[in-house]
Formats: structure tokens, C-alpha cells, sequence
């Protein structure tokens, strides 16, 4: 599933890289009642055509390395079948959150995902000023790297963290 929205899914077919838009039937929404969401991003499913270009997913495989979030006391399963957890943290418009890094941090160890800390913008601050919230998470065994699309700093390291891995991208900025 490349994509999940409502009991809809955009599926793409590994055999062609054809999509599909989706339906998912009643009896596998209803099997997966304590979720939010019966089907999510990066879910592997069964599926079965009905159309041009339309299917109805028959059975959703079992998940591993799954990011969630809580949301009225119920966990909320936001992609699942990832490797690591990219959490993109602003260090300057809007200004760094080490709460909300916290956050995602707490629910990639959950979810058996690698994080990795980026902190975007790099170049809107002095580098000198972040030391302390740096070597805090690297002092805590995370992988932390500043970044900046504008200088390029950062940008061959985070290519290579993320090549041949499936990674879900979340944070602020």
C-alpha cells in the first residue's frame, strides 16, 4: 500500500507497478478493530482485481517494524513494514523541539524501527549553539545528523542512511 485513506488504499502490483485504487473488504477492517486504520502505508496485502484499475484487498500480511501514535487512548498505526524512522527536526523557523524528538523516539523504539535524528536548517543557526542537544542524543547511542538542503551539509551522509532501506519520514520541518 503506497498510501491509505479512509477504507480506501493506492496499491502497487510488485509483479507490473501497476496501482490500483482499493476498497479493503469489510471482514479484514473488522478483524483489525483495535487499530484506527485497518490498512496503512507500506502494508503488504493480497488484493484482488474488479475493474479497470480498481481492487478489493482480501488479506493484509503481518506487519513488522511499525511507527505508531496514541490518539484517544488508542494506538494508531501510521506506516508499517519500515526499516528506520527518519525524525526531521527544524533547528531554526520553527525552532528546535527536543520534546517532539522525544516523542518519535519513544515510539520508533516501540516499533522496533532505527531512528535517526535530523536536524534540517542547519544553516539558519550557529552549529555551536545545538552541541548540547547533539551530543545528548549521540551520547545516547542515536544517530544525529545537522542538515541543510540550502549548503548541502549533511546531505551525503543522509543519502547513504537511507539508501536500500525503507524509511518513514516524520517530524517538523
Amino acid at each position: 500500500i503506497l498510501t491509505a485513506r479512509g477504507t480506501g488504499c493506492l496499491v502497487q502490483e510488485l509483479a507490473t507497478g501497476r496501482l490500483y485504487d482499493c476498497t479493503v473488504r469489510r471482514v479484514v477492517r473488522t478483524m483489525s478493530s483495535e487499530d484506527r486504520a485497518a490498512a496503512v502505508a507500506g502494508d503488504e496485502v493480497l488484493f484482488r482485481h474488479s475493474g479497470n484499475q480498481q481492487g478489493v484487498i482480501e488479506r493484509i500480511n503481518p506487519r513488522r517494524g511499525i511507527l505508531t501514535r496514541k490518539a484517544k487512548g488508542r494506538k494508531h498505526i501510521i506506516a508499517a513494514n519500515v526499516d528506520q524512522v527518519l525524525i526531521v527536526s527544524s533547528a531554526a523557523d520553527p525552532h528546535l523541539k527536543p520534546s517532539l524528538i522525544d516523542r518519535y523516539l519513544i515510539s520508533a523504539g516501540v516499533g522496533g524501527l532505527k531512528p535517526i535524528i535530523c536536524i534540517n536548517k542547519a544553516d539558519l543557526v550557529d552549529l555551536a549553539e545545538l552541541q548540547p542537544v547533539i551530543g545528548l542524543y549521540a551520547q545516547l547511542g542515536y544517530e544525529i545528523l545537522p542538515t541543510s538542503n540550502r549548503t548541502g551539509l549533511g546531505l551525503p551522509r543522509l543519502r547513504q542512511l537511507l539508501a536500500g532501506k525503507a524509511t518513514a519520514f516524520t517530524g517538523q520541518s
